[in-house]
């Protein structure tokens, strides 16, 4: 195993945090390593993963109170998954090590501590640090960064403003999680650098790339309320924001993606509902869903 620190800004994040905080970078540590675990399952197997893995990471993101008993069953059932493939020598070591990054993460909900944070995120280091090596590629510095990064954003946060956060933080830690995979692909081909062509599901948060492409050349319309002249919510008023505009704090002007919001009344007050995107392509994706069709005039 490779020769891998827990940074001290970590070390402090784990004794200082709040369960959420904790939580929150627990579920990116065991998002970026699992990712490679699920593409070392479909190179071995040519499936994907079992979706009890998916459902864990789930699990990991979800904001509020522990469902203390659905985590046991859960944990519960990929114990037996990782049993189950070590006995058949279905899974190998690269495999098993993202997977146990998940399996912790649900063991770290369970004991309830934000301390068990920094032992996950020692794992995680080791882990992407030992895909490096074989890759030759210093994946572990890469790892560190990303483990800094998630503690500067969490740790002057409020519970409440880390429950906003959630999404983007997720969407950041599936994308540091392909490169991982990116590597590990081109190490396997035996091509220099690494390799973005895969269509491989690696990780539970879906590649936006093509969605992205698809509307393009759509116009934003950030902050302008426009009437729903079809689909089901016809006749009620939008209003798209971004969260850095909403803010009222320079610490939550940091957080990204965006707002839709529909309501019965042009100001918003009337029977409002929420829904949080990652971009303005987002916003359309969700509009043909929906079959909205919006009169911005």
């Amino acid at each position: 195993m490779s020769n891998v620190h827990l940074s001290e800004s970590v070390g402090r994040f784990a004794h200082s945090a709040s369960f959420a905080q904790a939580r929150a970078f627990v579920a990116g540590c065991a998002e970026r390593a699992c990712a490679v675990a699920f593409w070392a399952v479909a190179e071995s197997t040519g499936e994907a993963a079992p979706d009890a893995w998916f459902r864990a990471l789930d699990l990991l993101w979800e904001p509020g109170a522990v469902d203390e008993a659905r985590v046991e069953l859960l944990y519960r059932e990929l114990q037996e998954l990782l049993d189950a493939a070590s006995d058949e020598g279905d899974l190998d070591s690269v495999a098993v090590e993202g997977f146990d990054a998940v399996h912790s993460g649900l063991g770290f909900l369970l004991w309830g501590k934000a301390q068990g944070a920094d032992q996950i995120a020692l794992a995680a280091g080791e882990f992407v640090a030992e895909l490096g090596e074989r890759a030759g590629q210093d994946l572990g510095s890469r790892e560190q960064a990303a483990q800094k990064g998630d503690v500067g954003t969490l740790s002057s946060r409020s519970d409440d403003a880390v429950a906003v956060l959630l999404p983007t933080l997720r969407v950041s830690a599936a994308e540091v999680g392909r490169h991982y995979v990116a590597v590990a692909a081109a190490w396997r081909d035996g091509v220099a650098g690494t390799s973005s062509e895969s269509t491989i599901r690696v990780t539970a948060v879906l590649d936006r790339s093509a969605v992205i492409a698809k509307y393009g050349n759509s116009v934003p319309r950030f902050g302008a309320v426009g009437r729903i002249v079809a689909g089901a919510d016809a006749g009620r008023y939008v209003r798209v924001d971004r969260l850095a505009d909403l803010a009222q704090t320079e610490e939550e002007g940091e957080a990204e993606g965006v707002m839709i919001f529909v309501a019965d009344d042009p100001e918003m007050t009337v029977a409002p509902v929420g829904e949080w995107v990652e971009d303005w392509a987002g916003v359309e994706e969700s509009f043909e869903r929906d079959g909205h069709r919006i009169d911005w005039t």
